[in-house]
């Protein structure tokens, strides 16, 4: 027991790391960082405290707090495939999508079955425009794990953007949504398909559940306004208009994605 005091010093800090992953695993962020910090305090170089700490600081947006914790953990030689996976996350969070698929690609070198890799390196491409190139990697994500939101809702927007292969598009947002309903891009790909098909009240409910999640996010906004517009509530009016002070083209992603408004 850590609390009895009956361990060594080196089994109370490997049973805290693990305390700590376990509280990272359920959910409960604070605790788990509590074991990480106090690991940290013990040995600098605890591999599970360093990973457990770095993910939950990334996975909050915070990115230069994360870093140095990656990087102390690449120093190690050990957890490679995640913590490469980890830097390219933070690479592809701050736009730097050239670094964010060499990390990816190092990562994809010790685990070549990391989906979430190959997920996350199809978005840096994507927005390299390299499209084939996404696509195979969605694609192989998929066949590792066939329920990866991430890799779900990237091929949604890839193949909505091409407005190729909508069918799938749809199953990928719908497999995505029932995996996580808060996951906001798979609610706004739903949401946009939904109104392409005229399915307003659907639409509606995607999209406020994406605003559930981002209550400022005008992709969502506009699309809540166009499902109760042209589902017969003209306030709908408002959500558009609210969206375009958030952006002022949003009304032509909209048309570019072959919804008609109005």
């Amino acid at each position: 027991m850590i609390a009895g005091g009956t361990l060594s010093a080196a089994e109370t800090v490997a049973t805290q790391a693990h305390r700590g992953a376990a509280h990272r695993a359920a959910g409960d962020v604070t605790p788990a960082l509590r074991d990480f910090e106090a690991v940290l305090r013990a040995d600098g170089n605890n591999t599970e405290a360093l990973e457990g700490r770095a993910a939950i600081l990334l996975a909050s947006g915070q990115l230069d707090a994360a870093e140095p914790l990656v990087d102390r953990l690449l120093a190690t030689n050990t957890r490679l495939d995640s913590a490469n996976l980890m830097k390219g996350d933070i690479a592809l969070a701050r736009s730097d999508y050239v670094s964010a698929v060499t990390a990816y690609n190092a990562a994809l070198q010790h685990n070549n079955r990391l989906a979430l890799a190959l997920a996350h390196r199809g978005r840096a491409k994507q927005f390299q425009d390299d499209t084939l190139g996404a696509l195979a990697d969605y694609n192989a994500a998929i066949a590792i794990d066939p329920s990866l939101v991430a890799a779900r809702a990237g091929r949604c927007w890839l193949s909505l953007k091409q407005d190729q292969n909508l069918d799938i598009a749809r199953t990928d947002a719908e497999t995505a949504v029932a995996a996580d309903p808060r996951n906001v891009e798979a609610q706004l790909c739903r949401g946009v398909l939904q109104l392409r098909g005229q399915e307003w009240s659907d639409a509606r409910a995607s999209f406020e559940a994406a605003l559930v999640v981002e209550p400022g996010n005008a992709t969502a906004l506009f699309g809540r306004g166009v499902a109760r517009h042209r589902g017969g509530d003209d306030d709908g009016i408002r959500d558009m208009n609210q969206a375009r002070d958030f952006d002022r083209h949003i009304g032509e992603q909209f048309d570019h994605f072959g919804v008609n408004t109005y």
